[in-house]
């Protein structure tokens, strides 16, 4: 008797390894379709529903999910392992182990057709992964979970200190150290990337103590740049907006709002100065405060000499739409008045300006006009460049989405790249456009027909080159079959030389999409990120004097931003410097 359960036992063992062949569905069984990251999961046994729960192969579906599977014949249980995640099954059960604890089932786990099936939500969750099923289609889509770690997949060394997210969490990479692993800095909450100091010595960040993007304020932190020193939060009021870095020196511009006001903004703007550490208080700053509170400071933007810092005030009933520049004593110029006061408190009105930028020599200022209905400024605004040597009007560039990074200086600050295009989705009618200020203002269309083009980039050396990304143009961002797919399959790094030919510099699959160009300041190599899925991807290095591209870090994940624009960034990257 004992050899004959031994037999059944090991027979199982082997059909759960995947040594049996395909069988027909059950008669009278209505197909049940399961796809695991878009693609669909082909299973010897069909999905059953008991119980108003579908029923799945334990092996097919862990290992679609990158989960291993050990099947005890003495026991009759299965371990499936998938990270730090461990479940627990026994052939006849409704108790299931989740990391040791007792779950209970609705639907005991049993063998059918030589195979151990399980309920498919409670698996597929468990192993962290999100279920939707169609009753009308009798389909269940899965999405597996995203890398639970980075992980340095070359351990050659490379140029540049990478700061990167994974799972919401701020992980820093010293890739001049050949084989260093990635450090983790924050393991709770979310912490979103600002970038590092312009020495390097510094990375900024802003953390949440939720794990989500919207449901609680983000607190202002700062961290020494190679994780050694802890991290250090700067100011003990949630800031507003996107900090941002003197050009010159280890201070940061910052505004704050009241912890109990729901993301209301204090209107204030502060300076932050960073200690060096000399005095052993490293991250301890020095606060000023520039304008007070309730000032309705709208946006900001360092000027290039880091002497002084540009502000947009909002109109209001008493005031029209202002642009001043407040050096750091608090002394304060008018740049741009724009409109009247809004006595009348017309309800549809231009409101502020957003997504200041400096030209290099600080000349030229970029800008959206932002109107006063948040629906309206979603689907685009008016963008203007103000000549700081010329009296007149603003220079209007046409219409596009507001995102500051969306509006790039080339280093000699005669030409602005910038996007146009409206509509929401930053998958749809975007282009690249180039402002020539030197000839007064001419504007050519880079763009090309069928496609989308998004975060333009420029070399920092001459002639300069233009990098930005270039994919067709899709569907919408939201819901639909492309998830979890990348939103632009297909989408790669472009460059438009300084004499207009235009290139591609990346390759690879169609199913992926390539993001966030970042070039060396030689010139030399560009990183970029490339998706594999919506959410995660792999940091990779492209050597554009010769040479295969290399994977460098896997496992970054993100938010793929609002409809689509994948802001805020993943990743930011300090290249080291070549020496004098």
């Amino acid at each position: 008797m004992k050899s004959l359960k031994f037999c059944v036992s090991m027979l199982l063992f082997l059909l759960l390894a995947g040594s049996a062949p395909a069988v027909p569905a059950f008669a009278g069984q209505a197909a049940i379709l399961v796809s695991v990251d878009g693609k669909k999961l082909d299973l010897e046994v069909p999905p059953v529903i008991q119980g108003d729960r579908v029923m799945v192969s334990v092996r097919k579906l862990a290992e679609s999910l990158r989960a291993q599977v050990d099947w005890d014949p003495a026991t009759e249980t299965a371990t499936i392992v998938c990270g730090s995640r461990v479940v627990k099954l026994v052939n006849g059960s409704n108790v299931a182990l989740l990391s040791g604890e007792p779950v209970r089932l609705d639907v005991p786990v049993r063998v059918e057709e030589n195979r151990l099936l399980a309920p498919l939500r409670f698996l597929a969750e468990s192993l962290g992964a999100t279920v939707a099923w169609s009753n009308i289609e009798q389909k269940a889509r899965i999405i597996s979970a995203p890398p639970e770690g980075p992980e340095r997949v070359c351990h050659a060394s490379f140029p540049a200190r990478v700061a990167l997210t994974n799972n919401g969490h701020l992980w820093i990479v010293d890739g001049a150290s050949a084989g260093s692993a990635p450090v983790q800095i924050t393991n709770e909450g979310i912490a979103e990337i600002v970038g590092w100091s312009p020495d390097g010595w510094w990375l900024m960040y802003l953390h949440r103590d939720a794990p989500d993007l919207w449901s609680t304020p983000p607190y202002l932190w700062v961290v020494k740049a190679d994780g050694s020193t802890g991290a250090c939060q700067v100011d003990r009021r949630p800031v507003t907006g996107t900090p941002a870095w003197s050009p010159l020196e280890d201070a940061i511009a910052y505004g704050t709002q009241a912890p109990d006001q729901k993301n209301a903004p204090d209107g204030n703007l502060k300076l932050a100065v960073l200690d060096d550490g000399d005095s052993g208080t490293t991250g301890e700053a020095m606060i000023t405060v520039l304008l007070p509170d309730e000032s309705d400071v709208a946006d900001f933007a360092w000027v290039p000499d880091g002497q002084s810092i540009a502000v947009s005030l909002p109109r209001n009933k008493e005031c029209p739409l202002l642009i001043n520049r407040i050096d750091l004593k608090g002394k304060s110029v008018n740049l741009l008045t724009h409109g009247e006061p809004n006595a009348t408190e017309e309800y549809f009105y231009t409101r502020s300006a957003t997504g200041l930028q400096w030209s290099p020599d600080g000349r030229y200022l970029a800008y959206y006009l932002e109107p006063s209905s948040g629906s309206m400024a979603a689907d685009g605004v008016s963008i203007q460049v103000l000549d700081l040597q010329q009296s007149g009007q603003p220079l209007d560039l046409g219409s596009g989405l507001g995102y500051a990074r969306w509006l790039a200086w080339s280093p000699d600050s005669t030409r602005l790249a910038y996007i146009v295009g409206c509509g929401r989705d930053a998958t749809v009618n975007k282009r690249l456009y180039l402002a020539d200020l030197q000839s007064g203002g001419k504007i050519t269309d880079c763009g090309s027909a069928g496609q989308v083009d998004t975060q333009p980039v420029w070399s920092s050396n001459k002639p300069y080159s233009l990098l930005f990304n270039r994919g067709k143009e899709g569907g919408t961002w939201t819901g639909g079959d492309n998830f979890p797919d990348v939103l632009v399959p297909g989408q790669r790094i472009w460059l438009r030389a300084d004499g207009g030919e235009v290139k591609s510099l990346t390759s690879g699959p169609a199913d992926t999409a390539d993001y966030a160009p970042k070039l060396s300041p030689n010139g030399e190599t560009l990183a970029y990120l490339r998706l594999n899925r919506y959410d995660s991807g792999s940091l990779c290095l492209k050597p554009l004097t010769g040479g295969q591209d290399l994977e460098l870090i896997s496992g970054l994940t993100g938010d793929h931003g609002f409809y689509g624009n994948y802001y805020p960034e993943w990743l930011s990257i300090y290249w080291e410097r070549d020496p004098d």
